[in-house]
């Protein structure tokens, strides 16, 4: 199979917001090229999306084994670790990520989020001051950046930073939010001293305390017995396949019993598949 075409079905899976086919995509591909890089990177954003912590720090590990000074793979050690309350290693992932490429806007912007995480906004909005500027292109930056200004009390340049956002993108879904999010904690801002507090508040609605993850799935079991039956039913499938050409070409005579064996354990590695994971859950 070759790789490009497979990784680019992966890029519009999560793209388009099918985080779950992506997944199910790259499942049995990871199993038979375990080294490829770019296919943990995928794997640890569709865990991600889909609220797969652990998931998503297995994969994202599997990356950084493979290419510890990759900024990339640092990137994604960051995410996971932030979304797992792992505050200091995501940090450190973050802050290691922009030393390699020190020019890449998407890198401080993964730096900031992970400060908002641990409570930091005041150092993620100074992370963002001078790159916000030079990444005028970059949407994301942009409403992390606001985000950033509201939870150190700066209302007004929060939402230009976040108008910028929507002027590079009129649909940015995360603008959009933010700007709804900033709206209901003004409600309450009369003077400076509930200012104060709505900022802090909002603030702390961004944070991930370390023990419990903004978005968790399962369990650990859970994930275990759902990736499990991914993979069986991809070998089952995979196996009632053979045995039909094996039939279609006369090399055997294959006996229905078989047929009713391979369907009937893949139906059930997709029914256990399809119970043991559930509803999808956005990115923090």
């Amino acid at each position: 199979m070759r790789t490009e075409p497979l990784l680019a079905e992966a890029d519009a899976l999560l793209a388009g917001g099918r985080a779950q086919h992506a997944e199910r995509l790259l499942t049995p591909f990871v199993v038979r090229e375990p080294e490829n890089v770019g296919a943990w990177h995928r794997m640890t954003r569709a865990r991600l999306d889909l609220g797969d912590t652990a998931g998503a720090l297995l994969s994202a590990r599997a990356a950084w084994n493979l290419d510890p000074y990759g900024a990339e793979s640092l990137l994604w050690l960051s995410a996971a670790r932030s979304r797992a309350g792992d505050h200091a290693e995501a940090l450190a992932a973050a802050a290691a990520a922009c030393r390699e490429d020190p020019g890449n806007p998407r890198l401080h912007n993964r730096l900031a989020r992970a400060q908002l995480a641990a409570g930091l906004p005041g150092e993620a909005a100074e992370t963002l001051r001078c790159v916000a500027d030079l990444a005028g292109y970059d949407a994301d930056l942009q409403v992390t950046y606001g985000q950033a200004l509201f939870a150190i009390g700066r209302p007004l340049s929060a939402r230009e930073a976040v108008g910028r956002a929507l002027t590079i993108d009129s649909g940015h879904a995360g603008a959009r939010a933010t700007l709804k999010a900033f709206a209901k904690a003004m409600r309450t801002a009369v003077d400076a001293a509930s200012l104060a507090r709505a900022a802090d508040e909002f603030g702390e609605s961004l944070r991930i305390h370390p023990g419990r993850p903004a978005v968790r799935r399962g369990g650990a079991g859970r994930d275990a017995l759902a990736h499990v039956a991914r993979v069986s039913l991809v070998w089952f499938l995979v196996a009632l396949a053979a045995v039909g050409v094996v039939q279609a070409a006369g090399l055997l005579t294959v006996p229905f019993s078989l047929y009713l064996t391979l369907i009937c354990a893949a139906g059930a590695a997709g029914c256990v598949s399809a119970v043991a994971r559930p509803p999808s859950a956005g990115v923090a």
